[in-house]
């Protein structure tokens, strides 16, 4: 390369990047917001399940010493039943056996009080017969004493009073055997009474227990058949399915009223509050739309594997049961049907409103930036998923911009596209 041609490269080299830089694009500004007033609301749509808001429960019956249960029929479930319409039944298993030695447990305590009642009868009669005799002599010696107080001599007078005495002595004693055999008959049977209550007791205990193996309707109505926890396990009830006393088998709902059950997760269950409307649509009718109200909202949160009986990955996730109250409607509901609520709760009324998408969290607080690049200190209140409420720093009417996307490689804006 010639001295000449050098300068000549450098000149053009340092044309191209003038002329590079003159067509370049300027970096255009990020778009705004303007801040806006009015109610700070929270929209969400979850699922849930209908329930009926009256309904009478079936439980498995409480049995003394006897924690398991095993289901021997059941009708199926949607059966119209009559109160007193027997609707399940359980294995009546050990209960039978049980009865039958309680019985016969009665029958021999029944039998044992009748044989000391006979023997007691027998030292009565006994004792009775040597009183009257004991009664008789004492009468017998009285006698002789007078007779003989001017006829026989003073020693044969002193033997016959001596005999008095021994009579009447005689006569004491007899009437204490009498009395001190009375108290112990009393003591005896009313320990074979004690008994034999005890024994009855027990045989009452079993008729009533077998009883509960029989389950009757307790209201006229629609047989529903919930899925719960039988026996520690989710599951619904059905023939040969083992269950623990107090488990809730069945139910006869009214189905005049609804409740929708519907879970949310915790960090959004804050912004639901009672009174809250919703809108509600049955999986089983898309096209009807019910209105609901948030009657209850649980304080403790579960997870979905503890209220399914479930183990899935998912199911750790916790969330609260909210109750909406369904507005009576012209479509056929049943509990267990699901619904979609679209819920809807004002979080705050006519309230300065900013775009979350404008705000940059900070160390002690938020800042917005104005279309001329100044930034301003924002101290905000409540939050939606979109938007917050501005408590300082920004009013309605007021333009900021978008937080512009953050480059992955630097952390710094990206430049636009």
């Amino acid at each position: 390369m010639s001295e000449r041609t050098l300068p000549a490269i450098v000149l053009l080299l340092a044309g191209l990047v003038s002329a590079c830089q003159r067509g370049a694009p300027a970096e255009s500004a990020a778009p705004t917001v303007k801040v806006t007033r009015g109610d700070l609301v929270y929209e969400s749509s979850t699922y849930g399940e209908i329930e009926a808001a009256e309904a009478h429960p079936i439980f498995a019956p409480d049995l003394r010493n006897i924690w398991q249960i095993t289901v021997e029929t059941v009708l199926p479930d949607g059966t119209e039943v009559h109160k007193g319409d027997t609707v399940l039944t359980f294995g009546r298993g050990t209960l039978d056996g049980v009865a039958r030695d309680r019985n016969t447990e009665l029958l021999v305590a029944e039998a044992s009080r009748r044989k000391v009642e006979a023997d007691y009868e027998d030292q009565r009669i006994a004792r009775s017969l040597n009183l009257k005799r004991a009664e008789l002599s004492v009468e017998l010696a009285r006698m002789n004493v007078v007779e003989g107080v001017n006829v026989v001599s003073k020693i044969e007078l002193e033997k016959a009073k001596v005999e008095l005495s021994r009579a009447e002595l005689a006569l004491a004693l007899a009437r204490k055997e009498v009395e001190v055999l009375e108290q112990k008959r009393a003591a005896a049977l009313d320990g074979e009474r004690i008994q034999v209550e005890a024994a009855r007791a027990k045989v009452a205990d079993s008729a009533t227990e077998l009883a509960k193996m029989v389950v009757k309707a307790p209201a006229d109505g629609v047989l529903y058949a919930p899925y719960t926890r039988l026996n520690w396990m989710m599951s619904k009830v059905a023939p040969g399915k083992v269950v623990s006393p107090g488990d809730k088998l069945l139910e006869i709902p009214q189905l005049d009223r609804f409740k929708a059950n519907i879970y949310v997760r915790q960090r959004e269950a804050a912004n639901i509050k009672v009174g809250d409307t919703a809108v509600v649509v049955p999986t089983m009718f898309p096209s009807a739309t019910l209105r609901g109200k948030v009657v209850t909202r649980d304080d403790f949160a579960t997870t979905r594997n503890e209220r399914t009986g479930t183990t899935t990955p998912a199911g750790t996730l916790k969330e609260l049961r909210v109750v909406l109250e369904l507005e009576p409607a012209d479509v056929p509901l049943r509990p267990g049907g699901t619904v979609r609520a679209d819920l809807h709760s004002v979080l705050a009324k006519d309230v300065v409103l900013v775009p979350l998408t404008a705000l940059t969290e900070v160390p002690g607080g938020h800042r917005a930036r104005r279309p001329d690049g100044a930034e301003v200190t924002v101290k905000i209140g409540q939050t939606s998923p979109t938007h917050a409420e501005v408590l300082e720093g920004l009013s309605a009417g007021d333009e900021v911009r978008l937080v512009e996307p953050q480059s992955p490689e630097t952390g710094t804006p990206a430049p636009p596209r």
